[in-house]
């Protein structure tokens, strides 16, 4: 038993002289109880809405106050014709639609019902089911409303408004046509990143790293024969288990395959150079792979690929923007199952390229002074 004792003794002596791994050890568990309890939220609020007001009277006024009302939905677009607001859902300037017909007020004192024309975007399944009970909820209270005053006057009591629903991208609520996209982006991210970290830590434990330094191979060019391999694996189990998706599971391909592999190759090559990053940083295996959990958690909870980002705080919802799974997993979903293409999609791969020429840069920064010392 005392040897057993010491030998554990001897084991905390060396976690505890690891510059890295100690605080690794602290920060997984705050990251990830953070991340839990605060940004895994399934109440939707700030969806953006657009929104076509036809009758600009009482009806519409109350409609869009209960829509708006508790922050549930944010009016992003106020759209001048009703295919406008259709047009609004394609380019992701909104995720809802509302199309309120002409004269509803005249409508509802007549005893008709008025049928409002929604639009949802399905491609999250999760999200339009929470975004047509929050709708419902809406027309329901200004009916609730209207009926009120019908029952005490002893009126007809037909529902003054009545929603038609469109789900568009996802008709049918596939679990897999959304989940397939996120998938690929995280195939991608531990492929990379991890494997690189890997592979490059390895060889430096081994003091295989020194010998390829010495020969004639410049330092760039050790880097890229190790990450290239990654880069061609990455990609052939990325196109995989999108051409399984598109067989087995059928998940279309609405729009341009070649903007899709331009996000995609983006995302590799950023995602080759944050496995580099982290390789300059760790010492060890063990090192590189608490790093690469590190930077895989955020990716996981913060990009879209699971939980709606219109659930979480106004704080994480920031945080995601900085999380470029996030851009690569919506250009994913606007090509595979919105048909959106370049025009569309641009900020996206802008913010990934901007991040592939900045990790590029640090990773590059952090080798070459690798090599010097």
């Amino acid at each position: 038993m005392n040897r057993i004792l010491a030998l554990a003794e001897k084991e905390l002596l060396e976690i505890r002289r690891d510059k890295v791994l100690p605080r690794l050890i602290v920060l997984l568990p705050t990251l990830m109880l953070l991340l839990f309890g605060y940004a895994i939220n399934f109440t939707l609020t700030g969806i953006p809405l657009s929104v076509y007001d036809g009758s600009q009277d009482r009806i519409s006024e109350t409609l869009l106050g209960e829509l708006t009302r508790e922050d549930r939905f944010r009016v992003a677009l106020r759209a001048a014709t009703p295919e406008e607001v259709r047009e609004s859902l394609d380019r992701g300037q909104a995720r809802v639609g509302v199309v309120i017909p002409p004269g509803a007020l005249e409508r509802v004192r007549a005893g008709e019902t008025v049928q409002l024309e929604i639009y949802l975007d399905g491609s999250d399944p999760n999200f339009a089911f929470q975004a047509q009970a929050l709708l419902r909820r809406a027309v329901q209270e200004v009916n609730a409303r209207v009926l009120m005053g019908r029952a005490l006057s002893g009126e007809a009591v037909l529902p003054p408004l009545s929603p038609v629903l469109h789900t568009l991208y996802n008709p049918e609520n596939k679990t897999a046509w959304f989940m397939i996209p996120g998938i690929i982006g995280l195939i991608l991210t531990q492929f990379t990143v991890l494997l690189t970290a890997l592979s490059i830590v390895r060889e430096e434990e081994s003091r295989m790293m020194e010998a390829l330094l010495a020969s004639p191979l410049r330092p760039h060019e050790v880097v890229l024969g190790k990450v290239l391999p990654y880069l061609g694996i990455a990609f052939s189990v990325a196109l995989l288990v999108l051409l399984l998706g598109h067989w087995v599971f059928g998940v279309p391909v609405q729009g341009s395959l070649g903007v899709l592999l331009m996000g995609m190759f983006l995302f590799v090559l950023g995602s080759l150079a944050v496995g580099v990053l982290i390789s300059t940083l760790a010492r060890t295996q063990v090192q590189a792979v608490f790093g690469t959990f590190a930077y895989a958690f955020p990716t996981i909870f913060l990009s879209g690929f699971v939980f709606p980002i219109e659930g979480m705080p106004a704080f994480f919802r920031l945080l995601s923007y900085l999380v470029p799974a996030r851009y690569l997993i919506e250009t994913l979903r606007g090509v595979l199952l919105k048909g959106q293409g370049l025009g569309v999609l641009w900020p996206h791969l802008l913010a990934l390229l901007l991040f592939s020429g900045l990790v590029l840069f640090l990773a590059a920064h952090r080798f070459r002074r690798q090599v010097a010392v």
